[in-house]
């Protein structure tokens, strides 16, 4: 094979693992929704055919939900719980009642319009959870639709005759639970990412995979033969000998890491002068919290309470949201929870917020400035975790909090929440810890004055280099301006940490700097205290702490406070790391020398 026709392309990493075979191209399916006048007196026959469709699809739902429990277990299971709350959505489900009434339309019709209109609006959203829930809701609407059109599944994909790398312009969650893992060796899409159902159901599977490879569907044939590389997010089409024989090695040294890091799991992340640092995970959804055990966390550093509105047409109540947080304090007995409440913007949830559009909503109304302009939802989720703290070893986390007044606000509904369960006679934990996020320049410049008023600051990076830098990530003109080792952002956590301590405050980082390993000497040498990040990357930071001196850490970040430019600071934490710890560095393509 000539080097000429071998052709790479580079997407997004979404399941680990690497497979090489023949592709298997999926048709994109374009459903056409028709659109035709109903009488009057048929309007109630039209809306019995929906209830009906309803009812097949919540069957189909439920007999997902039983196969990929008897596959993968209960938790990965829950994604179609999920979608059995978007199917049997009062909003939704009204809405198309009242536009067929109103309209005189025909049902599909009325089901696409609204679905569509919550599916974009969901897609309008800065936050990549957020934004993948539209993959979720389409995915339930076309199997409505589906019905309601007498129409059958594409079962090509579910009757593949031999072993084949599958690629299309996009796998549902629900195509995904069924693939049959031993015809399937791995897939690629034009679309996604790593935090969608389907993404999460391939590392469920353990199906490599590779998304976001923008018209991969187009550019490949059926039957070419590709290399797919789950781990750094890419597909070669048409491998060279040496590829093939470069990927054999990049296989077996993965395999070694792998073992390397499961032998620190269970062992205390502690640096070898005996400094030990807290290693804890981030938390989206409560079923998750088994998997955080499972990798070695000492407990929640993050729990983002705000994925439990999820699919929500109006607020949890509070024995909902106590169920919820207890559930996790349970899971994890004898191991700090730490959850932080609403962080919520205007552009997400705005049906339950009320706030009208904004026009920029990253500086707008969001997180603690709701919180304390609806005193009713704070202490409706205040009150609930205060009562699931009864239950374990929980704290409460205050977000975007830029202003003492701010603080002071909310640990005056903390305190009033207490007084109402006291008076009640329910109990919680009066000595539950609080702590504060730092944010924006603004909580860093004050930090000494927030840390007098709480037990713990947190570091949330990823915004707190946002507003820094003022860098929008997500704009692909400025991406590369957002970088996280820009010297005025090494200046600002050190900051935070001499002026948190100074007060006598533990200082963590829960933002995605907490994970990247060549991070971790800087932070731990600026003082940081406690570290979550997203679990599977808990045994490789751990691995790293074990391996770290903490008077080495210092002198570097010593070194690098002294830095002038981002690129200087990175190529030196990476040079320390390869240093310490060459062994279970990540491999990526950049080394392999003929790609």
């Amino acid at each position: 094979m000539s080097q000429e026709s071998q052709l790479k392309r580079q997407g997004i990493a979404a399941s680990g693992g690497v497979c090489r075979g023949r592709v298997h191209l999926l048709d994109k399916k374009h459903l056409h929704v028709p659109q035709h006048r109903v009488s009057k007196d048929q309007l109630e026959a039209e809306l019995s055919r929906f209830e009906s469709a309803i009812v097949q699809t919540r069957k189909e739902l439920k007999a997902m939900h039983q196969s990929l429990k008897e596959k993968v277990g209960s938790q990965h299971a829950d994604i179609f719980e999920a979608h059995l709350m978007v199917l049997e959505d009062a909003a939704l489900l009204q809405e198309t009642h009242q536009m067929v009434r109103d309209n005189g339309c025909n049902v599909e019709h009325a089901y696409w319009s609204i679905s569509e209109k919550y599916a974009r609006a969901f897609e309008a959203m800065e936050d990549d959870y957020l934004r993948e829930r539209a993959v979720d809701l389409r995915d339930v609407s076309q199997r409505v639709l589906t019905q309601l059109m007498g129409q059958q599944d594409d079962m090509r994909l579910y009757q593949l005759k031999v072993p084949s790398i599958v690629v299309g312009h996009d796998l549902t969650p629900s195509m995904t639970a069924m693939l049959d893992r031993n015809m399937v060796l791995g897939f690629a899409t034009d679309v996604g990412s790593q935090t969608s159902h389907t993404a999460i159901l391939a590392r469920a599977l353990q199906i490599p995979a590779v998304v976001g490879l923008h018209n991969i569907s187009q550019q490949l044939r059926e039957d070419d033969f590709v290399l797919l590389d789950g781990y750094n997010g890419m597909v070669v089409q048409n491998p060279s000998d040496q590829i093939l024989f470069e990927y054999g090695q990049f296989i077996r040294m993965h395999e070694d890491q792998e073992a390397r890091l499961a032998k620190v799991r269970d062992l205390p992340a502690i640096t070898l002068d005996d400094h030990p640092v807290a290693l804890e995970a981030n938390l989206d959804q409560p079923e998750d919290a088994a998997a955080i055990l499972k990798q070695g966390a000492d407990g929640v550093g993050l729990f983002r309470s705000e994925y439990l509105f999820l699919n929500q047409t109006q607020w949890p109540d509070e024995a909902t949201q106590a169920q919820a947080y207890q559930s996790v304090v349970e899971t994890l007995p004898r191991r700090p929870v730490t959850i932080r409440t609403l962080d919520l913007g205007a552009d997400k949830l705005s049906h339950l917020v009320h706030s009208g559009e904004e026009s920029n909503p990253a500086l707008g109304f969001r997180a603690i400035r709701i919180s304390l302009a609806r005193e009713d939802i704070f202490q409706t989720q205040l009150r609930a975790i205060l009562r699931a703290s009864h239950h374990g070893q929980l704290r409460v986390m205050f977000p975007m909090v830029t202003s003492l007044e701010e603080l002071e606000g909310s640990l005056r509904h903390l305190e009033a929440c207490k007084a109402q369960l006291q008076a009640e006679g329910t109990p919680y934990d009066d000595d539950i810890q609080v702590g504060v996020m730092i944010e924006t320049p603004a909580a860093a410049m004050i930090v000494d004055e927030l840390a007098e008023k709480v037990d713990f600051v947190s570091i949330g990076t990823n915004d707190l280099i946002q507003y820094a830098m003022a860098v929008d990530r997500t704009n692909d003109l400025i991406a590369g301006l957002y970088q996280p080792t820009h010297p005025a952002i090494i200046r600002l956590i050190s900051q935070v940490t001499q002026r948190a301590h100074a007060a006598g405050t533990q200082v963590g980082v829960c933002g995605e700097m907490a994970g990247e390993p060549v991070m971790v000497p800087l932070l731990i040498g600026l003082g940081v205290d406690e570290l979550s990040v997203a679990p599977p990357l808990v045994p490789r930071v751990k691995y790293l702490i074990r391996r770290l001196k903490l008077e080495e850490a210092r002198d570097f970040a010593a070194k690098a406070l002294k830095m002038s430019t981002s690129a200087e600071i990175l190529q030196a934490t990476q040079g320390l790391v390869r240093r310490l710890v060459p062994e279970i560095m990540p491999m990526n393509t950049h080394d392999l020398s003929t790609l």
